[in-house]
């Protein structure tokens, strides 16, 4: 196996936070792009002013300088309480929400911005984790419970959690790949444990979904009711074919070469001494080290471009849509992953151990798929849709800097999280932000106590960077309630209250403000002010805004 459908995505450089650094990563994109140079966030702070001054007037009236967007008369809104002031001397007084830390979203209207993929917030979601809707999938195939296996969380509740996403306001739904994975148990990194591709990064079958996950009626349902609550919804897909399990071996009739290697139930077999799990194919390799009748050789070569063999286990699974023909490696997965679009009209994929120029082809057989779906489904199309294939692989699409309000080496107030978190080279230019506290030394990890008095402010600054970050932004799910336990634990359904209730209320206000503001994600930025308090503005043709902090009291 490869690396866990998330790892790329939670952190490219390091693989921070998988779900184990021996699954696939499914999480990639060559199409997500920057803002055109004239949107480019931009910085015009004087180079002799480099120190950071965290402004601390706490939460009390401040008298905002607002000249540079607004005329005398206008009525400008906090966006975060709804106080107004009318602009008088190119000044306004209005006094933060004690709930903010500190914080005024300044506007003079609403411009309820276009989607834009370029400015979208994504919601990352391991299905299996969120929410579990149908328990009698639980155990598909035989899976065992283990504490690296499937949990329950399927399509079903997705479906039944999507107005909770509808109501925090995020714009596309991202998903852990739904396709049908291995059967059985792989090593995990140790090599010492049993786990099951819950997160998947072991797809054994393109064509088919996983039963864990739900039926096709099912999925569709999910995403027509997600396109009604004004939702996209992206698939992670893995490209690269998967290490067999021993149930897979089993029920395919791939015979081993020591038949007496094996119990009756093969998926019950034991290392021998000075052995571990990973030594569980050994009687099945040939002296070339492969599986025959598993994924060939040729599957494996990323730039082969000749016909090739399908698997011969294919001719013994019982429920499959794989066919036979003269096609190439990148015409088959092409054409298996461009079918479900046309099924269900899926918005786009986060593709892993691809190739540009298979990306390429997942992207062009994806929009002809998603431009026929839309034609026949006119009723079910989302205005101004359009389809969208991230490789995750091809670009460093990704920032890892959650203290977002900084631009080219300039100062920031407005987070207090580790400044040891991976951040992007300041000479590439992000299209996505996301937190990192999924590397073992953050709120998130599972040797961390549960939000409090004296971390809630972390928890709430780090929303506030991410949510006015330029480009657009992906919230991993559980960022808003405050999910302990590591990255994988499942989502705290039954601790949203109190202080995390507070917290996923400020997230929600906060990402209403972005999608009201298309000038957050995509336009030229430029700090106004740094004492008493900070301010910025943010602005492009169509719109402009200010955000001032204050900060609080010590």
């Amino acid at each position: 196996m490869k690396l866990s459908v998330c790892a790329t995505f939670i952190s490219l450089s390091l693989l921070v936070g998988c779900q184990s650094t021996s699954l696939t990563s499914t999480d990639s994109s060559d199409s997500i792009s920057t803002a055109d140079s004239s949107n480019q966030i931009e910085s015009t702070t004087s180079s002799n002013n480099n120190t950071a001054i965290c402004p601390v007037l706490g939460i009390q009236p401040v008298t905002v300088s607002v000249s540079d967007l607004w005329a005398n008369g206008d009525v400008i809104t906090d966006a975060y309480t709804g106080n107004i002031a009318q602009v008088v001397n190119g000044e306004i007084t209005l006094t933060p929400s004690r709930h903010s830390g500190g914080v005024l979203l300044l506007e003079s209207e609403e411009e309820k911005a276009r989607f834009s993929w370029d400015g979208a917030t994504f919601y990352h979601i391991a299905t299996d984790r969120f929410f579990n809707g149908n328990s009698w999938n639980d155990h598909s195939y035989g899976r065992q419970s283990t504490k690296e296996g499937f949990q329950g969380g399927d399509i079903v509740g997705l479906t039944k959690k999507l107005d909770y996403l509808a109501e925090l306001g995020v714009d596309v739904v991202w998903i852990s790949a739904p396709l049908e994975q291995v059967h059985g148990w792989l090593p995990n990194k140790s090599g010492n444990s049993p786990e099951y591709p819950y997160a998947g990064g072991a797809t054994l079958d393109w064509t088919q979904l996983d039963t864990n996950m739900g039926s096709e009626q099912e999925m569709r349902t999910f995403v027509d009711l997600a396109h009604q609550l004004g939702m996209r919804v992206m698939w992670s897909v893995d490209t690269a074919p998967p290490t067999p399990t021993l149930s897979d071996l089993q029920q395919f009739s791939i015979q081993p070469n020591n038949p007496d290697a094996l119990p009756s139930y093969w998926s019950e077999w034991q290392p021998q001494e000075g052995q571990n799990l990973t030594h569980y194919l050994d009687a099945f390799k040939n002296k070339n080290g492969e599986i025959p009748d598993w994924w060939s050789e040729a599957w494996m070569e990323e730039n082969n471009e000749n016909a090739i063999t399908l698997p011969a286990f294919f001719a013994n699974k019982p429920s499959t849509k794989v066919k036979s023909s003269e096609k190439t490696k990148n015409e088959y997965l092409a054409g298996w992953m461009s079918a479900w679009v046309s099924e269900f009209g899926i918005d786009g994929f986060v593709v892993s151990n691809s190739t540009p120029e298979l990306t390429q082809k997942i992207e062009q057989e994806g929009k002809d798929a998603f431009t026929l779906w839309n034609k026949d489904n006119a009723y079910k199309a989302l205005e101004n849709a359009s389809f969208r294939v991230i490789d995750l692989q091809q670009q460093n699409y990704f920032s890892d800097q959650i203290l977002s309000l900084k631009s080219n080496d300039e100062p920031h107030c407005l987070t207090k999280l580790n400044a040891e978190y991976v951040t992007q080279s300041q000479a590439e230019k992000p299209s996505m932000t996301r937190l990192t506290w999924f590397d073992g030394k953050s709120l998130s990890d599972s040797s961390v106590g549960s939000v409090n008095a004296d971390n809630y402010a972390d928890y709430r600054d780090a929303a506030t960077a991410l949510l006015l970050s330029p480009n657009a932004v992906s919230i991993w799910y559980g960022d808003e309630t405050a999910k302990m336990g590591g990255i994988y634990s499942k989502m705290n359904w039954n601790e949203i209250k109190d202080q995390r209730w507070s917290l996923q209320s400020h997230w929600k206000k906060l990402i209403e403000f972005r999608n009201n503001h298309s000038s957050i994600a995509n336009g030229e930025h430029q700090v106004i002010k740094r004492e008493p308090y900070y301010a910025f503005i943010r602005k492009n043709e169509s719109d402009s805004v200010m955000v001032v902090y204050t900060g609080e009291k010590k």
